[in-house]
């Protein structure tokens, strides 16, 4: 029997918020007024569609945005193999090569190049382990939250915020450098402990020297013009800038670390924002729910050097907070340039509010990731929008005309976390027609052959196209598992994906995909099937991913009597 149409899934899609439609309304007429020359790569997905992955926003037709059904595209999405979950993106030139680097699960960085110049990073060799943030120092337990690198030396600077009421072994800011070249940071001399957060750490105040919790640092920037790392401190709501003065490969020494950048009033004895202490720049903060202090999240941080009004360098700060529990503070991104040159940013004039404020053109209640590019800084919005922000008429906000546009949506209403972005042309420019990713290793039959999937045509609302098989026992029974998923199939029971198949009687083989629906197809003498899919004609199923493998029927290949293929993803246009 057929499986019941895919027309059955549509009423559990999610629908784009209020929210975003009101965005939409808002600023999609708006003229663009400035060249794009960067596309976004980001981590996102969904609890309930179960599709986690790295995808790009690419600017197909030239048009200066990412609004078309085909500029959302997967560009690692492997299965939940190696990224199930991410907590930083960063793309990173090193001479010809172009690279993606992301904190992933496991407390791993991964580095990830397109090998095959298909476009994306999911095949064999594409994705490799570039740094264990625990073996590194020997640390039992890592919690890296951010990281940025030194374009000079390609040392890696990364937060662990391992901080449980107080620092733990490990927290504070780690650099790992490639020293031999062998592509990885794994070797012996390769970690340093840049900050020790279990140290004591001061800083100058007002009145003396001041101790600082650096063990729970959740967003880093790298300036690459002075050689310092800064970092946002949770638990003193504080920017603080770190730099080895002595050559010993630390910041660890008296006078190696400074208040860069106060916007609260919750740290005493530091010096506050000279706008935010007048009451002339609103601050990102709110009361705290505990009753003391204040609270504040500013865990998105960039560099951009020279790309301020007069060729000055910018450093970008995004709140994270959420309206909902921080009245005022969400949505918040703040431009500072270093006026007088003293490596701070607390001097009158030197942070601007460049949107999010009561005159934006449209506020919203939460940022996630964010990266500055074409002279001004694209974030993402709760549901999946990109916004670009840029101060076109030098006033210090993008609150005025043409200067907010939304660049980008995602019909999906995905949550959406990191975000950087990468030059056009770093990575290859899939075919507006390419639509079909291949994943996983299909299992070895009793003919000595692994079944291979793979397609004719694209999924298309209201159309149809061709799941086809080959390298099957000729003649056989085989079925085509179909479903939204790649990470959990709720049969009951629930299998959470990939799945080995050793405990069902079929060692070497995996399942990858969930199977809601299922098409049975007898393969020819030559060991070929296929099944074709119908679409149903409904518009909010575009942008939905599709999961396709074989199970082929082989009695004599292993106790269960069957194989399966290697999977693939495909997006519904």
């Amino acid at each position: 029997m057929r499986a019941p149409p895919l027309l059955l899934f549509a009423p559990n899609l999610k629908m784009r918020t209020p929210l975003a439609l009101a965005a939409a309304a808002l600023l999609s007429g708006t003229a663009f007024a400035q060249t794009v020359n960067s596309e976004l790569v980001m981590y996102h997905g969904d609890s309930v569609l179960d599709d986690w992955g790295l995808y790009r926003h690419l600017d197909r037709d030239s048009d200066g945005l990412y609004m078309a059904a085909d500029e959302l595209i997967p560009f690692a999405v492997d299965g939940g193999i190696q990224i199930t979950y991410v907590d930083d993106v960063k793309y990173r030139a090193e001479g010809a090569n172009h690279y993606i680097y992301i904190l992933a699960s496991g407390d791993v960085i991964l580095r990830l190049q397109d090998l095959d110049g298909d476009g994306e990073c999911a095949g064999p060799g594409e994705i490799t382990q570039w740094a264990d943030t625990r073996a590194g120092g020997g640390f039992s337990n890592t919690s890296p939250d951010s990281l940025d690198f030194d374009p000079i030396t390609g040392t890696f600077y990364v937060t662990d915020d391992n901080w449980n009421s107080g620092s733990q072994p490990g927290s504070g800011i780690h650099a790992y450098t490639d020293l031999n070249s062998d592509g990885d940071a794994n070797d012996a001399g390769e970690f340093k402990q840049f900050v020790d957060a279990t140290a004591v750490v001061t800083v100058a105040g007002t009145s003396g020297q001041v101790t600082i919790d650096p063990g729970d640092l959740e967003s880093i920037m790298f300036d690459s013009t002075n050689g310092v790392v800064i970092g946002f401190a949770q638990q003193d709501l504080v920017l603080y800038g770190f730099q080895d003065m002595n050559g010993d490969s630390d910041a660890n020494d008296a006078g190696e670390a400074w208040n860069f950048c106060n916007l609260t009033l919750d740290m005493p004895g530091l010096e506050v924002n000279a706008d935010i202490l007048s009451g002339a720049l609103q601050s990102p903060s709110c009361p705290s729910s505990s009753g003391t202090g204040y609270y504040a999240s500013l865990e998105v941080l960039d560099f951009a050097p020279g790309a301020g009004p007069a060729g000055e360098d910018v450093y970008w700060m995004m709140s994270t907070a959420s309206n909902a529990s921080c009245t005022s503070a969400g949505g918040l991104l703040y431009r500072g340039i270093d006026v007088n040159g003293d490596l701070d940013l607390n001097d009158a004039g030197e942070v601007t509010l460049m949107t999010g404020g009561p005159g934006s053109a449209l506020t919203y209640p939460s940022m996630y990731g964010g990266a500055s590019h074409d002279g001004g800084f694209s974030c993402r919005a709760g549901g999946g929008d990109v916004l670009f922000y840029i101060d076109l008429n030098g006033d210090g906000d993008a609150d005025d005309l043409n200067e907010t546009t939304l660049m980008g949506v995602d019909p999906g209403g995905h949550m959406v976390h990191e975000l950087d972005d990468a030059p056009n042309g770093a990575f290859a420019h899939p075919s507006s027609n390419v639509n079909w990713h291949e994943f996983g290793t299909g299992g070895t039959s009793s003919l000595g052959l692994v079944p291979e999937i793979d397609h004719i045509g694209f999924p298309n609302a209201g159309g149809s196209f061709t799941v086809t098989l080959e390298n099957a026992i000729p003649n056989n029974a085989n079925v085509l598992l179909a479903g939204f998923s790649n990470t959990v199939w709720n049969m009951p029971p629930v299998l959470n994906l990939p799945f080995n198949m050793t405990a069902v009687g079929a060692p070497g083989n995996t399942l990858y995909v969930a199977g809601q629906y299922q098409f049975n197809a007898v393969a020819d003498a030559s060991g070929n099937a296929s099944s074709i899919i119908n679409i149903p004609g409904i518009p909010s199923l575009v942008g939905r991913d599709l999961f396709f493998q074989w199970y082929c029927l082989d009695s004599v290949a292993n106790p269960r009597g069957a194989t399966m293929s290697n999977a693939a993803q495909s997006t519904i246009e």
